[in-house]
């Protein structure tokens, strides 16, 4: 018991004591309103940047000729469907795998289906965009750069932010 009494006393001493201060440092401390604006708008220009080149880097190790959309969204569709091509407003039933860039699987219909009204939900908006350029019965791959995934703040559950989404789907049917 004597043994181990120092012990105990230090260890109730580093228990009661305060944890270290966090550093609140603000980075933009000392620029004006402008410059703050300038520093984050070259933040987020460098980020895009750094993400594009991610994206053709994943195009070019798995070869796949993916068209790039004005808005950034990439598509290669490998099976072309048939009929007329998907309408805003229309409902369709889709099955998925959402993977990050790395590979790690985010969300899959493995065992159900997704059903949504194009333009008119909750999904990604780079998801609609792409959505709109396939007929029912296609299968495409979509590449969904972050500002048209989930941005900033992901999807509050396994998106994080600023995270390039890749849907792999097939498009079971519209009406």
């Amino acid at each position: 018991m004597i043994k181990i009494l120092p012990t105990l006393i230090l260890l109730t001493f580093i228990a009661c004591s305060e944890p270290p201060k966090k550093s609140n440092v603000d980075p933009f401390e000392g620029m004006t309103k402008e410059e703050r604006k300038s520093a984050l708008e070259s933040a987020l220009t460098r980020a895009s940047q750094k993400e594009q080149a991610q994206i053709e880097g994943y195009l070019k190790r798995h070869q796949i000729p993916a068209v790039k959309t004005a808005t950034g969204v990439h598509y290669c569709i490998y099976q072309k469907g048939q009929g007329e091509i998907i309408q805003d407003g229309e409902n369709v039933i889709i099955e998925y795998v959402v993977t990050k860039i790395n590979g790690d699987t985010l969300y899959t219909t493995e065992k159900k289906i997704d059903e949504f009204i194009v333009s008119n939900s909750e999904k990604e908006s780079g998801l609609h965009e792409a959505i709109k350029l396939l007929k029912p019965g296609a299968k495409a791959i979509i590449i969904l750069p972050a500002h048209r995934a989930h941005g900033v703040s992901g999807d509050m559950d396994k998106i994080p932010p600023l995270t390039t989404v890749i849907y792999n789907l097939n498009v079971k049917k519209r009406y």
